[in-house]
């Protein structure tokens, strides 16, 4: 399935109007779907669409992917030669990170013929999954073709409100319960059969050892690392509760001096993310907290890495239950991030920033301000039915009073499956799971 990607397929038909050359960088993670956006723009624009990858005869199989008209190489200069004179003006590279991998001097050598193809009018498009070797290639300072690059595109998951694409009869508390298991991956999303329902997706598309999501994470992460068991330790001592950066080396048993290295390179990825309260203007290291920011890997760390050993011996039965009788609880942190996407689209007043806050104690799940009129919204989820409004409203004020922010004016919000009372008040707004779907 082909889902939204308007604005990155808008921004590539932009570029492919431009009149000079262009050096375009395309990335993010694994199945997130840029292979498909790419496909989808070649045939728009008549672009050629080569795929490379690891087989030592790289060049016999780009020649091949070349359908009409013969064409051989022998070098890579034979291939630039062809991307330089060609009559192709959009040229698509897509895994190109395997080109490195094959030989080490390829950016260089495509560093030297850019400086020519440079003076066509030629588009030359360099698609990667792994982020790691991206950074060593032509994002990290110094690299070949860093400052090269006239663009670049990191394809993000989609978001919550285009997973309904995929499981249309699903309803919004189903649509919920799969963005907190998936996230907004599509090709995780393509593996859920919508016929079924999500127990049995479940069963059938994660907790049996032969499906393809049983050990996705794990294999990406050995893909994308050459020494994964840091990496592994690390989410799931976050997956743990274990957040903060004492405890993530703590438990994790990784040297203080040595663990910043590879929670950025989480980061990098998009695996985890940094959070600091929504009012701290500074990152300090006793406050900022890590959680893990891909919701597959979220729901697969907590329910299927610890338990392999038993769905080894058989005992999916006895793994599913204790999923069944966590789930709630878990999605609770991830109907926060629907509420927050929420928010953004609904825009109660012009957002400049949303996140979390918390001192001590105390948190609330959503803040959103605007730095410039002082506006500050403060907001609680509860993935709950027949909540009582009143008295959250009542709990959220009181944690709201210790919020060191000087605001103009304030609101509330309340996220709820469902509410007891459903009750308007002046700077108090409730939602239930009926406005969610509206979005």
């Amino acid at each position: 399935m082909f889902v939204d990607r308007k604005e990155e397929l808008g921004k590539l038909l932009e570029l492919a109007k431009s009149k000079k050359a262009e050096l375009v960088l395309v990335y993010g993670r694994r199945r997130v779907g840029k292979s498909r956006l790419l496909i989808e723009f070649a045939k728009k624009t008549k672009a050629l669409y080569l795929l490379a990858d690891m087989s030592e005869n790289i060049l016999d199989i780009l020649s091949k992917q070349i359908k009409d008209e013969f064409v051989k190489f022998n070098t890579w200069d034979d291939f630039f030669e062809f991307v330089y004179r060609s009559k192709y003006k959009i040229i698509i590279i897509d895994e190109f990170q395997y080109l490195y991998q094959l030989n080490k001097a390829w950016p260089t050598i495509a560093q030297r013929w850019w400086e020519k193809i440079k003076e066509t009018d030629k588009k030359l498009i360099l698609c990667s999954s792994i982020i790691s070797t991206i950074y060593k290639i032509a994002m990290g300072y110094g690299s070949a073709l860093y400052g090269r690059k006239s663009a670049e595109m990191h394809v993000l998951p989609l978001k919550f409100k285009f997973i309904k694409d995929f499981f249309p009869n699903y309803t919004i508390e189903q649509l919920i319960k799969v963005y907190s298991i998936l996230g907004g991956i599509p090709r995780y999303l393509e593996e859920f059969d919508p016929k079924l329902s999500i127990e049995e997706n479940i069963k059938k598309k994660i907790l049996d050892k032969t499906s393809f999501l049983y050990n996705e994470p794990l294999n990406l992460l050995f893909e994308e690392f050459r020494t994964p068991a840091p990496y592994t330790s690390i989410l799931s001592a976050i997956t743990d509760g274990y957040v903060k950066f004492a405890e993530i080396a703590e438990v994790s048993k990784i040297q203080s001096h040595k663990l910043p290295k590879y929670l950025m390179t989480l980061e990098r990825v998009g695996l985890i993310e940094k959070e600091i309260p929504i009012t701290e203007k500074k990152l300090k290291t006793k406050i900022t907290r890590y959680k893990i920011k891909d919701n597959f890997y979220k729901f697969w760390f907590k329910f299927i890495f610890k338990n392999r050993s038993m769905i080894e011996q058989g005992l999916q039965k006895e793994v599913f239950d204790s999923i069944i009788q966590e789930f709630n609880s878990y999605i609770g942190k991830v109907f926060e991030d629907v509420c927050k996407e929420f928010l953004i689209e609904k825009r109660p007043f012009k957002l400049t920033k949303i996140g979390k806050w918390w001192h001590k104690d105390k948190e609330i799940d959503i803040v959103a301000l605007n730095e410039k009129t002082r506006d500050i919204l403060f907001a609680e989820c509860k993935w709950q039915e027949r909540v009582d409004a009143r008295k959250i409203l009542k709990e959220l004020k009181e944690k709201a009073s210790l919020v060191k922010w000087p605001s103009k004016t304030q609101t509330y919000a309340i996220f709820a499956k469902s509410f007891k009372e459903k009750f308007k008040e002046q700077d108090v707004l409730l939602f239930d799971l009926k406005d969610l779907e509206k979005m």
